[in-house]
């Protein structure tokens, strides 16, 4: 049974279909809510608050197809929830003026997550569905709704 039957079965009333999408998705889920938030509890709070929102709103779905999209994109307002109430935006300009200002032949040297904990979220996460979830620029746009040139 391919994930868009079980979408529709599950906005039927079948919560053990809604079950099996949502678990494949998981991990996904957790990894887009952590490069945003970089707090593990936060990020699985968001990803099951962005659940129990999905379920909520299963019946609103118009196109079972885009189920996995939908639910990333509930994932990531759920992130930005979460930031508005810790308050914690990472801001480029001073992010890269700190390490421009410490820069020495050694911190040329920063593994891929250092030099991507320094990206605002949003950027963080934009990078990470391209070059480690395999997004295409479309789908990127279309789950963050940013324009496909951005």
């Amino acid at each position: 049974m391919t994930d868009e039957e079980r979408i529709i079965k599950a906005q039927k009333g079948d919560y053990e279909s809604f079950e099996a999408v949502v678990l494949k998705l998981k991990d996904k889920a957790y990894h887009i809510a952590y490069s945003y938030l970089r707090d593990e509890a936060d990020s699985m709070d968001a990803v099951c608050d962005a659940v129990e929102k999905a379920l909520t709103n299963l019946k609103q779905l118009k196109e079972p197809k885009y189920f996995s999209t939908w639910f990333i994109r509930i994932v990531i307002n759920e992130c930005k929830t979460q930031m508005r109430k810790r308050r914690s935006i990472i801001r480029l300009a001073d992010a890269l003026y700190d390490q421009g200002a410490r820069t020495t032949a050694n911190d040329e040297a920063m593994d891929l997550e250092q030099t991507l904990a320094a990206l605002p979220p949003l950027e963080r996460l934009l990078v990470k569905m391209k070059y480690v979830f395999g997004y295409s620029f479309e789908e990127i746009a279309e789950v963050t709704e940013l324009p496909t040139n951005t």
